[in-house]
């Protein structure tokens, strides 16, 4: 575009003959004054006004192509040579290529050599000039290819090249534009594009700044094939040259208001989220460098029932095997199907999440609280709502990739939590748990869990009965515990040390226990509406769940059993 103006500018100081001689004139004055080949087709004069040029064609210095359009067409608003301003109206390139190259052998753009052509001849080293000031009422872009490679930098990417764009079927209109020193203001009315990564922009709108340490976009608008994006959008940074390592070095601040964002989009810019094809309605305030990105009252919605609201900093990306991820949860809602459609790196493989199956049993699982840590080895704080019960947790959870299992370590909490659903067990054996214990282990399903637990359960329900006020100590695994038990119930008091083991149909119990008082029948291992009651010191090793059933041997102590005002001494 420069170039067009530094030509319309010495045309209007230097021609003023018949158009089509001095179409030829032009060019041949042009070719000389900046030693390339310069041609203009036709010139069409208007009152001095309007301008129209066919077929202008101008070689860099490398002879390759610096700009060629088949029609440029424009008016002149305002021209001050002692003030160096300059504003046109209305221009329109038609079918035009442009290339700003910056060769090997060069320091500078293709570009430099016409504006040292132009620069004023009269000036001393000690005279300062004053800088032009160039306005553009509107400009219109048909059909306009637009190249710009720099040759000193060879990075290689997938996706989109800083250093080596190419932008096909360019169209666009710009509106109140001005070029003030190393700065553009103006308006982007509409702009569309194809970039050589494959990139599609169907359009974008925005008011502009462009200076050598910033972009600034306000009620910015894009709209590709699978995203639509409203938001301010600024970039800074120290120089151009950072956009090669964009990532870590331009700082991005935006506020999205309920953009559809297509993850496949985000990866021409990001090449390593290449393959993940996921889309986000996201709205919240956005600021940081890629590597360090920080989210304020973000609103996040993954498809399915997948929600999120709250705050996130993210630090590592694009390599989320090393993210450190932090979020501040007012509110996380999602289930087993959303999480197992999760992409996993490397995005490209399409590998999703793992999930043990019966995660399923939760239904829709809602989480308030705080997450610290990677994705794979994290520390969980807050409270989790599901269709079993309610959770509480501060833990921290990792995941060993050799043994394929997750361990975790910390305090749990539950509230009337179905286990026993979870877990697959019986229905008449474990049931809801409310619980407040401390635990190490590993594994989320029954055939895996392995854990030792310490605490107070306040109630569980086992046999189709509830126990209250149980504390606990011992481990968990495979259906098996093994440990120490004091319970205070209602119609059952006793100290517990052993086993029991409910992996067969029928459960083993192997513990000496201190019995001071057990109503049978209230229990449910008695089929009786009788009042009864059973003390004792025993040993006990069997297998049963109620007295038709049972087999193995007991040791009875000091026993007492009644039934009603009948009692029995042992």
């Amino acid at each position: 575009m420069l170039i067009f103006l530094l030509i319309v500018l010495f045309l209007l100081v230097q021609v003023h003959s018949v158009q089509t001689f001095m179409a030829h004139k032009a060019s041949a004055i042009l070719s000389s004054k900046l030693h390339t080949r310069v041609e203009i087709g036709s010139m069409d004069i208007q009152f001095f006004k309007k301008i129209v040029l066919e077929d202008v064609y101008i070689e860099d210095l490398h002879h390759d192509t610096l700009l060629y359009s088949k029609r440029i067409k424009f008016g002149i608003g305002e021209f001050d040579n002692q003030k160096h301003k300059l504003t046109f109206n209305d221009i329109v390139l038609l079918n035009a290529k442009a290339k700003l190259i910056q060769y090997k052998t060069d320091e500078d753009l293709n570009l430099q050599f016409i504006i040292d052509a132009f620069t004023s001849s009269d000036t001393t080293k000690h005279t300062k000039t004053t800088p032009w000031d160039i306005g553009f009422s509107s400009v219109t872009l048909v059909n306009t290819d637009f190249t710009y490679r720099n040759e000193h930098d060879t990075l290689i990417t997938s996706g989109v090249n800083y250093f080596d764009l190419r932008g096909r079927n360019v169209n666009a209109g710009f509106s109140d534009v001005r070029i003030q020193q190393d700065t553009i203001r103006g308006t982007i009315d509409y702009l569309s594009v194809l970039e050589k990564s494959g990139f599609i922009l169907q359009n974008l709108s925005s008011y502009v700044k462009v200076s050598p340490i910033g972009i600034q976009m306000d009620e910015l608008k894009i709209k590709t094939p699978e995203s639509t994006i409203a938001t301010d959008l600024t970039f800074s940074y120290s120089r151009w040259r950072d956009w090669t390592d964009f990532i870590n070095k331009v700082n991005l601040k935006a506020e999205f208001n309920h953009s559809h964002v297509e993850m496949n989009d985000i990866s021409y810019f990001a090449p390593q989220l290449k393959g993940l094809y996921k889309n986000l309605n996201v709205s919240g305030k956005v600021s940081g460098k890629i590597n360090d990105l920080r989210g304020k009252n973000m609103d996040i919605f993954l498809g399915g029932t997948t929600h999120f609201l709250g705050d996130v900093t993210l630090t590592g990306l694009p390599n989320i095997d090393e993210t450190l991820i932090y979020l501040n949860v007012q509110s996380l809602t999602t289930n087993y199907s959303d999480l197992t459609q999760l992409p996993m790196p490397p995005f490209d493989k399409h590998q999703t999440l793992d999930i043990p199956f019966n995660i399923s049993k939760l239904g829709n699982l809602k989480f308030k609280g705080t997450f610290t840590g990677l994705y794979n080895d994290f520390y969980a704080y807050g409270d989790f709502s599901s269709a079993l019960g309610k959770l509480s947790t501060d833990l921290s959870v990792s995941h060993n990739h050799e043994k394929n299992k997750e361990f975790y370590k910390g305090k749990l909490k539950s509230k009337d939590f179905d286990f026993g659903k979870f877990f697959g067990t019986n229905a008449n054996t474990l049931g809801k748990v409310t619980a407040n214990v401390d635990v190490d282990g590993s594994g989320f399903t029954l055939e895996d869990v392995a854990a030792s637990l310490k605490g107070t359960i306040n109630s569980l329900y086992f046999n189709n009965y509830r126990y209250d006020n149980i504390l606990i100590e011992g481990n968990v695994a495979r259906k098996i515990f093994n440990g120490k038990l004091n319970v205070k119930d209602e119609n059952v008091d006793f100290d517990f040390l052993g086993n029991v083991d409910f992996t067969q149909k029928l459960p083993k119990l192997d513990f000496v226990t201190t019995l001071n008082k057990a109503d049978l029948g209230a229990l449910h291992f008695l089929n009786t509406t009788k009042k009864t009651n059973l003390s004792t010191q025993l040993i006990i090793n069997v297998t049963g769940n109620n007295i038709d059933n049972l087999k193995g041997k007991i040791n009875f102590d000091n026993t007492i059993y009644k039934q009603d005002n009948e009692v029995y001494k042992v």
